[in-house]
C-alpha cells in the first residue's frame, strides 16, 4: 500500500513538473493550426468559385438536413452593405473555403467568443469576400444559426501579416473577426485584411 502511494506521489510530481511543458506544446500546436488556416487563404486566390458556390444551394425538394453540400454548416453570414450572403462551414480546408466562409475554430461559441471566419476573394466580382475592403466602422453584420440570429457592428478594419493570429484571441465581449487575403488578386499575398465586429444583440429563433 505504501509502495502504491509512493508511485502515485511520484507520478503526481511528474505531472506537476511536466504540466507547463505540455501546456506550451498544446499552445504551440494551436498557434500552428491558426497560422496554417491564415496561410491557406493565399493558396487559391486565382480560382473562380462560381461552380463551387452553386453546389451549396440545395436542389428543389431536397432536405437541407441531409444534403451532402451542407455537411458541416454552422449558419449564414450576411452583410447587406456589400450584398454578401455566405454559408459558414466548420474548418478552413479547400473544401470548406470553396463553398463559403470557414469557421477557423469550430469549438468556439458565437455568444461567448471571438469567432474567426476566413474567406477567399474569388475572381468573379462580388463573390466570396471580394468586397470586404469596402466595410467601415459602424457597418452591420448578421449571422444566422439554427438557434439564433446574431447582430454585430463593425468596430475596426485593418491589415496584418499572415503570421499575426493574435486577432483571433478572445476579448471581453463576443466578437466576429473576418479574415481574407489582401491585396485583391495577388498570388500568395503575405497580408490579411481583418474586419472585426462586436456582438450587439441575439435573437432566439
Amino acid at each position: 500500500m505504501h509502495k502504491l502511494m509512493g508511485w502515485i506521489l511520484v507520478l503526481g510530481g511528474l505531472l506537476l513538473i511536466c504540466y507547463p511543458f505540455l501546456k506550451n506544446i498544446a499552445y504551440d500546436r494551436q498557434q500552428q493550426q491558426l497560422l496554417e488556416a491564415f496561410d491557406q487563404l493565399g493558396a487559391m486566390e486565382d480560382i473562380d468559385f462560381s461552380e463551387e458556390q452553386a453546389t451549396v444551394e440545395p436542389s428543389k425538394g431536397s432536405d437541407k438536413k441531409t444534403d451532402p453540400a451542407l455537411k458541416g454548416g454552422r449558419g449564414i453570414v450576411t452583410i447587406d452593405k456589400i450584398g454578401l450572403e455566405m454559408l459558414i462551414f466548420e474548418g478552413v480546408t479547400e473544401k470548406e473555403l470553396g463553398k463559403g466562409a470557414g469557421m477557423i475554430e469550430p469549438q468556439k461559441d458565437f455568444t461567448k467568443h471571438n469567432i474567426g471566419l476566413a474567406g477567399h476573394r474569388a475572381v468573379a466580382d462580388g463573390k466570396q469576400f471580394n468586397r470586404l475592403g469596402e466595410l467601415e466602422a459602424g457597418d452591420e453584420i448578421q449571422v444566422s444559426t439554427k438557434k439564433e440570429t446574431l447582430h454585430y457592428r463593425i468596430t475596426d478594419t485593418f491589415v496584418v501579416h499572415k503570421t499575426d493570429v493574435s486577432v483571433l484571441e478572445d476579448q471581453n465581449t463576443p466578437q466576429l473577426t473576418l479574415v481574407t487575403c489582401t491585396p485583391l488578386g495577388s498570388w500568395h499575398p503575405p497580408d490579411r485584411l481583418i474586419v472585426q465586429a462586436e456582438l450587439q444583440t441575439v435573437e432566439k429563433r
